[in-house]
């Protein structure tokens, strides 16, 4: 039987910059999950309370704010990020975000992802971008459309010239929620193998710091120590952004330090357990 010697085959698919060589790991991890039935399910349910909050809008027109419940203000946009963050955003990064380490770890894949020309700093962008992405879902994307939403419905100027900065607190409350969570999971996901381990104890760490305020404030008979919790920091973030009273005694910059340091910890964590060879770098 004959060998032909084919030669050298030149490259016939596209090459990409550097700086966008994470967006292969984004996309398919969007890709995979957006496959996911259950996982679907859960983005459409998340959905359900910005409908509530869009009757809300229209239904404020026909009785012209008389009704408080139904005043639409900057506090109306926090509140409705607030009820994501504490529920929906908290299920889909669980969901979304606890295997996304730990399963490259149990299946031995980083190799393989550091052998080719990606760096540790490609492959936490491109972790961390799946997960933002469905986080923005929940948050940053209906509330910017509530927004408009108001506008349209309210079609009256004075809204908008009195709350022309709320879309900029709308963004800076939804990034908090978007990166915060995603970098504390994903450093638990990095901490093992088991992606039930990961989230397991992202939920731990959310409610046990929360339960853990509650005690200390009930001990203490004083709210000075709501940076202890985590949906707290948030809380304590997005009034200061929205121009709100402060829930709790506890100052807005310990919020804002306590979750710098939760940041930069995770990163910490992160950057140490995906460590192996960049045989590009």
């Amino acid at each position: 039987m004959p060998i032909y010697d084919l030669g050298y085959r030149h490259w016939t698919g596209r090459w990409t910059s550097h700086p966008y060589r994470w967006w292969a790991i984004t996309r398919r991890g969007i890709g995979m999950l957006a496959k996911n039935k259950r996982f679907l399910i859960l983005m459409i349910l998340s959905g359900i309370p910005f409908l509530v909050r869009a009757v809300m809008i229209y239904a404020s027109t026909l009785v012209s704010d008389r009704v408080p419940m139904l005043r639409i203000d900057a506090g109306f946009f926090e509140d409705f990020l607030t009820q994501q963050m504490r529920f929906f955003a908290l299920i889909i990064a669980v969901y979304a975000g606890a295997g996304l380490i730990s399963n490259d770890l149990k299946a031995n894949a980083l190799q393989i992802y550091l052998s080719k020309p990606i760096t540790r700093r490609d492959y936490l962008i491109g972790k961390l971008g799946i997960l933002v992405f469905f986080l923005a879902l929940p948050t940053l994307v209906p509330g910017l459309l509530l927004f408009l939403l108001a506008i349209l419905f309210k079609a009256n100027i004075d809204f908008l010239r009195e709350f022309y900065w709320v879309p900029g607190s709308i963004l800076g409350y939804s990034a908090l929620i978007m990166f915060g969570f995603s970098l504390v999971m994903l450093a638990l996901s990095s901490l093992s193998k088991s992606s039930r381990f990961a989230g397991v104890n992202f939920i731990a760490v959310f409610f046990f710091s929360h339960i853990l305020c509650n005690i200390l404030s009930s001990i203490l008979r004083t709210s000075h120590v709501a940076w202890i919790s985590l949906p707290n920091n948030l809380t304590q973030v997005g009034d200061m952004l929205f121009g709100r009273q402060p829930k709790y005694l506890s100052p807005v910059w310990a919020s804002i330090v306590a979750l710098a340091v939760l940041a930069w910890g995770s990163l910490w964590i992160i950057h140490r357990r995906i460590r192996a060879v960049e045989v590009i770098s």
